[in-house]
């Protein structure tokens, strides 16, 4: 049969996703109060709460309907300003090897184009998807068309422009401080001394806008950095001194503290997958 040269082929590359809805509360012991940073693709889509979203050196004000998207790599933290419920949903998935079919998530710079919005009638026909997704337990071919019916859907999302929440100046230039320079042997004193802040001011400003300390988000900075390397190929040694780690040994301990498991380990079970 003669194949006409505009007709071509693609392949999805096979995967798994999970969708979870959650209701939680500052304090909740389910809660994760720490940084995520993963080799997946997130989406998020609050419903309620007194929150925002820290992605990479952006702090997002969230509203009800808004989604947070992030893609491997990507610090992101969600920071809670009360007690208030926090409902949402939350969805995991790798894109390895199907890029090429989330341009929402790789056709950006990382840190940049994070916080979407979608019209009212977009914003019902996604949350509905998601209901669907964490209540029913459809065929294969169901699961993954409305997987790909919610893509499609965010593909057609606007970036929200306005996204600078009224924190501190001193936040965003260790922030992006941070971001520039976690590789090298830097110190809180510094970032507060290039901020013209003192320590203890800094600290306190970095708790109450992001609930972590500027020397817990030096660490994950790095960490998330390592992971990268790993995944790309570096060694272990290779992955701790090019993500400025100040010596190999501390750097597999934090690492199996954090993913409970080495270096070397998760490097493997990666390849293997």
């Amino acid at each position: 049969m003669k194949v006409s040269n505009h007709e071509h082929c693609d392949s999805i590359r096979a995967f798994d996703f999970s969708t979870t809805y959650a209701e939680l509360y500052a304090d909740s012991v389910e809660n994760v109060n720490d940084s995520h940073i993963h080799e997946k693709c997130e989406i998020y889509v609050n419903l309620s709460g007194d929150v925002s979203f820290v992605v990479e050196n952006h702090i997002y004000p969230i509203n009800p309907g808004d989604i947070i998207i992030t893609r491997p790599f990507e610090y992101h933290h969600c920071v809670y300003h009360s007690n208030k419920l926090h409902r949402h949903f939350w969805i995991l998935f790798s894109p390895s090897g199907n890029e090429y079919l989330l341009d929402v998530f790789f056709n950006r710079n990382s840190g940049n184009a994070n916080h979407l919005f979608l019209s009212p009638d977009n914003t019902d026909m996604l949350i509905s998807l998601c209901h669907k997704m964490t209540q029913e337990e459809p065929s294969q071919i169901k699961k993954y068309y409305n997987f790909f019916k919610l893509i499609n859907i965010l593909q057609n999302a606007d970036a929200v422009k306005d996204n600078a929440l009224n924190y501190p100046a001193d936040i965003y230039y260790a922030i992006n401080y941070i971001n520039r320079y976690f590789g090298n042997d830097i110190s809180v004193y510094e970032i507060a001394k290039e901020a013209h802040v003192s320590i203890n001011t800094l600290e306190r400003h970095f708790k109450k806008a992001l609930n972590i300390s500027p020397y817990e988000y030096i660490k994950k900075k790095r960490l998330a950095n390592a992971l990268k390397l790993l995944l790309n190929g570096c060694t272990v040694a290779e992955a701790s001194s090019q993500s400025g780690f100040p010596d190999y040994s501390s750097f597999i301990a934090l690492f199996k503290k954090t993913y409970g498991t080495t270096p070397l380990k998760y490097k493997k079970n990666m390849y293997n997958l």
